[in-house]
């Protein structure tokens, strides 16, 4: 156990989770006193750190299922988190690496390259959907019973239970990284900068950022799309690498965030590192980004108050907020 101080926290909630660099590590705000407690557990494994030039290993996406924490990664690696701590390691009879995790009352589904499609319904035994794709899949969504998988060039799967799928083929051009769900509509990211646009989950309406706003915004590749009740957010990169930030009420017209942040000496500084996941936390009213070299950073609807913390060296590869717990899956 360890207590780290910090001035100014992150976020002001009691209890932060996270899992990144093959580790588990535990942060508690202790509020009176302003200090962050840490303890760290490590799982019987080798923790070698990657190099640059090596194939990055580890997390992709994180997702809370019947009351613990499930983690998906490269090489079909599947971690199960009690809220204590404790990992069991789950057989996911699969070798291909899971990009993206969903979950409801009844179902978890991990998805991946070739067209890898796994469920479960007691989140110990995972079974090998028959998948109408070989392409990667890299998110899931769900809204009214109709659960959504999209792919790359421009594919989209289509289910009512997670074990059954059919196929959709877009107009996209690129590959699509990413699908969100609002109380009316899907919407879904390319990482050439297009946005999709759905009512029904199935009749998508196709429009090219970069190309609607050259002029007025740099281009940019897209990564993540998040919709709230009230605000859709994507995240991605301009060209340059630096993060792109958009923002919208309806999904029709967007507006660029920039991202800064004041630290502890009040010297206004920019997030420069590639955010790779989003949360939003409904209590404070803060969306969160889980970004490469170890950065968290909240955005929030005052950009005075957005806040900056780095906490490991490692890319953060998913975020997930859930009853007053913050949970990063990481490199």
């Amino acid at each position: 156990m360890m207590c780290i101080q910090k001035n100014n926290m992150l976020l002001q909630i009691n209890r932060i989770l996270f899992t990144v660099l093959e580790c588990l590590i535990f942060l508690s705000f202790a509020n009176k006193q302003n200090i962050l407690k840490a303890e760290v557990i490590y799982p019987k494994h080798d923790t070698t750190k990657i190099t640059e030039s090596k194939r990055r290993i580890g997390y992709r996406d994180v997702v809370l299922f019947k009351d613990y924490y499930v983690a998906v990664g490269t090489n079909g690696r599947i971690d199960r988190y009690s809220k204590s701590g404790e990992k069991v390691p789950i057989d996911s009879t699969s070798k291909a690496d899971l990009n993206c995790a969903f979950s409801n009352s009844e179902i978890m589904i991990a998805a991946g390259d070739h067209g890898t499609l796994l469920y479960t319904s007691d989140g110990k035994n995972f079974y090998r959907a028959e998948s109408p794709t070989q392409e990667n899949i890299n998110g899931i969504t769900s809204r009214d019973g109709l659960i959504l998988a999209c792919a790359d060039n421009g594919t989209i799967l289509i289910s009512n239970d997670g074990k059954a799928w059919s196929l959709i083929q877009t107009n996209a051009k690129g590959n699509i990284m990413s699908l969100s769900a609002s109380k009316y509509l899907f919407m879904g990211v390319t990482n050439v900068g297009e946005i999709l646009k759905s009512t029904d989950g199935t009749n998508w309406e196709i429009k090219d950022y970069n190309k609607e706003y050259a002029g007025y915004n740099e281009p940019a590749r897209f990564k993540k799309i998040i919709a709230t009740p009230n605000t859709i957010v994507i995240i991605g990169t301009h060209d340059d690498g630096s993060p792109s930030i958009l923002f919208s009420t309806l999904g029709n017209v967007w507006a660029e965030r920039i991202p800064l942040y004041h630290d502890e000496q009040g010297t206004i500084n920019y997030l420069t590192k590639k955010p790779n996941g989003i949360t939003y936390n409904p209590v404070t009213d803060e969306f969160i980004l889980a970004c490469d070299n170890g950065e968290l950073f909240s955005l929030s609807s005052c950009s005075k108050c957005n806040k900056y913390l780095k906490i490991s060296d490692g890319n953060l590869q998913a975020v997930l907020y859930n009853d007053d717990c913050l949970v990063i899956a990481g490199d």
